[in-house]
């Protein structure tokens, strides 16, 4: 499939996170890794860089259940939920967040690294989780972040050849002062990230 998905070519404004979310759901369609994800429960948000250096966190994303898929979980005599998310009326498992305009200034095959290194991270089961490699400290990335970013490059390479994908759209190729000059408003929507409720957990009666 090499059909065009993306129609910002022609838009005066260019809406980050809907475009953002063409790429991600594209790359989750085309690549086999990713055939457990439904990207309709995917959303794509922001945050802003703290600083202009190259180097620094690119995106993260956010799982909005605990271990297993759980709504809650409780620990040491406390209980600890998640408050569900709806985007367009639909529950959101996971919120990928991009830095800007961090992000923007990769190339296209760092880019789309950045999007498969966070998509990797969604567990097998999609159910809101993230994927553990490992335990511990090491259970997102295994016990080595060099084999584990070779294992993403060699994703997005075959991506890029592959004959499934969607042909790649010209802001992939932007960076954030291309993207400002060839667009009259960027469009960014944070989406805000639910933090943790902690109650006391009631004890049953025996």
């Amino acid at each position: 499939m090499t059909s065009d998905l993306f129609n910002s070519e022609e838009a005066v404004i260019f809406d980050f996170n809907r475009e953002y979310m063409g790429v991600v759901r594209d790359v989750a369609r085309a690549c086999e890794e990713f055939g457990h994800i439904d990207s309709g429960r995917i959303a794509v948000s922001y945050s802003l860089a703290r600083t202009n250096e190259r180097h620094g966190l690119q995106a993260k994303i956010y799982p909005l259940r605990f271990e297993g898929g759980a709504r809650e979980k409780i620990s040491n005599g406390y209980k600890f939920s998640i408050p569900p998310v709806y985007y367009d009326g639909v529950e959101i498992f996971y919120i990928i967040s991009f830095c800007i305009p961090r992000f923007l200034n990769l190339t296209i095959s760092e880019k789309l690294e950045a999007i498969v290194h966070e998509l990797f991270h969604i567990s097998p089961r999609f159910n809101g989780d993230i994927r553990r490699l490992s335990m511990g400290s090491k259970a997102a990335h295994g016990s080595s972040h060099e084999i584990f970013d070779r294992f993403v490059a060699k994703i997005v390479k075959r991506y890029l050849y592959s004959g499934e994908r969607s042909v790649l759209p010209r802001f992939l190729y932007y960076d954030y002062k291309k993207l400002k000059q060839s667009y009259a408003e960027i469009k960014l929507e944070k989406l805000k990230i639910p933090k943790i409720i902690t109650e006391k957990a009631v004890s049953r009666p025996e």
